[in-house]
């Protein structure tokens, strides 16, 4: 298992760097936010706490894809001697995404705590209803394993989309914002629901759509059993192909 702290070892500041992307990541959406220069919407907990806590979801999420969706490439020729590395190397990229993000899920409770919001029973759910979000970024990522293995620019292409698509899901703004534009996008994105409401339950604010995050859900664990199965159906032809 590769260490949570050997990602980090050639940097100055080492594992010091888990506590410290979360915090850079958000600080220009505090500036703007308190500047006046847009307006993301009533948030039912101080805006600080609700952007924090929505951008580590988010950077949670999108881990997933950029950790996975290279993958293959890494693997290389070691696939073909050794088939069940696959699945091996797939484990240990979700592990360690995931160990990574308890440490900013961690600074976000303490950071709310501080602001004086309180947790209730509905907290308790954060973790089970966060299961479909975790399933769609696994998803993508090895989805697009196969492809950048193959054609590196698609990858590079959507590698970028992501930082688009964040700006298409409630993550700095709240579901409520004004832009008729983005209200109509909000509705039909399955991610909106996928990440608010697990953010909603883990500070007790109130539930809007439920319906949406069960069809949202539902979509997520389908697309999660096909590309699954497409993938170790595929993926040693194509490295025996690429590799031979």
């Amino acid at each position: 298992m590769l260490s949570l702290t050997e990602q980090y070892k050639k940097t100055f500041l080492g594992s010091v760097w888990l506590i410290i992307n979360p915090i850079l990541s958000i600080i220009i959406w505090l500036i703007m936010n308190y500047s006046g220069i847009y307006n993301p919407g009533d948030t039912t907990i101080p805006y600080v706490g609700y952007l924090l806590l929505s951008m580590s979801i988010w950077l949670f999420f999108v881990s997933f894809f950029k950790q996975l969706a290279t993958a293959v490439t890494e693997s290389g020729r070691m696939l073909m001697e050794a088939p069940f590395e696959m699945e091996a190397k797939l484990m240990e990229k979700i592990l360690l995404n995931l160990i990574n993000f308890l440490i900013p899920l961690t600074l976000n409770i303490v950071l709310l705590l501080i602001m004086g919001v309180t947790f209730n029973a509905s907290a308790l759910l954060f973790f089970p209803t966060l299961i479909p979000l975790i399933l769609l970024g696994i998803t993508i990522g090895i989805f697009f394993s196969l492809i950048e293995v193959v054609f590196n620019d698609v990858y590079l292409i959507v590698n970028q989309g992501m930082n688009v698509l964040m700006f298409l899901t409630p993550v700095v703004y709240t579901n409520n914002v004004k832009s008729e534009f983005l209200q109509a996008i909000i509705k039909y994105n399955p991610l909106t629901y996928l990440l608010s409401i697990p953010r909603d339950l883990l500070v007790g604010a109130p539930i809007a759509n439920w319906d949406g995050y069960w069809i949202s859900s539902g979509i997520a664990i389908v697309l999660f059993v096909l590309v699954i199965h497409f993938f170790f159906n595929s993926v040693y032809k194509i490295v025996e192909r690429i590799f031979e």
